[in-house]
């Protein structure tokens, strides 16, 4: 019988493991290490996705969206407060923030005014809309992003929205594409909303 208080079918790297005291457990693992490596700022870029996982951050959070080291040292530095708000305007305007992406304004009840001079024309809402529409709602971006861009952030925001809302444009035209030699028009950019 093992003196091990593992079960028997343990490996034995296991029942040598459960025998060590702390004292030497400490020799073997710099515990200070450890401890370091589950600071978002401190930790080496090949653990960020350990600590992102330990923290139960995953695309919900925006983790396959950004693309930067950066990007996701400050979501999981952020990971309590988006976990405590997720799905909310809020959140969502960190997220893009935290994933370079600048400030955003969500245009709720997209579809909810009418013709009775309280609103100007300016593309920003819809006028008269349908039964239903008070869940639609469109994101206003401060910069352009691709095509490819657009679609991960649809399939994000899915993920995280409630399952009423429904995204119906994502509009950058106030920062507008131009022929400026900057961005080639090769279908990666459209004109300012998706």
């Amino acid at each position: 019988m093992t003196e091990s208080i593992k079960p028997s079918s343990s490996t034995e790297l296991q029942h040598a493991l459960s025998k060590l005291t702390s004292a030497e457990l400490a020799q073997l693992f710099d515990l200070n290490e450890i401890a370091r490596t589950r600071r978002p700022v401190d930790c080496p870029p090949e653990w960020l996705p350990w600590l992102a996982w330990e923290n139960s951050i995953g695309s919900d959070e925006g983790w396959d969206i950004a693309e930067t080291e950066s990007a996701r040292r400050r979501i999981v530095a952020e990971y309590i407060k988006i976990h405590e708000r997720k799905g909310t305007p809020s959140v969502i305007r960190q997220l893009f923030k935290d994933l370079g992406y600048g400030d955003i304004e969500i245009i709720e009840n997209y579809g909810s005014l009418y013709w009775d001079g309280t609103a100007y024309f300016d593309g920003t809402f819809v006028f008269g809309g349908q039964e239903g529409d008070w869940a639609e709602y469109k994101i206003k971006l401060s910069r352009p992003i691709t095509n490819r861009e657009v679609e991960k952030i649809k399939k994000w925001l899915g993920q995280i929205v409630p399952l009423r809302c429904r995204l119906v444009e994502m509009d950058y035209r106030s920062n507008a594409i131009y022929w400026n030699g900057e961005i080639e028009f090769n279908g990666e950019y459209n004109f300012g909303a998706a």
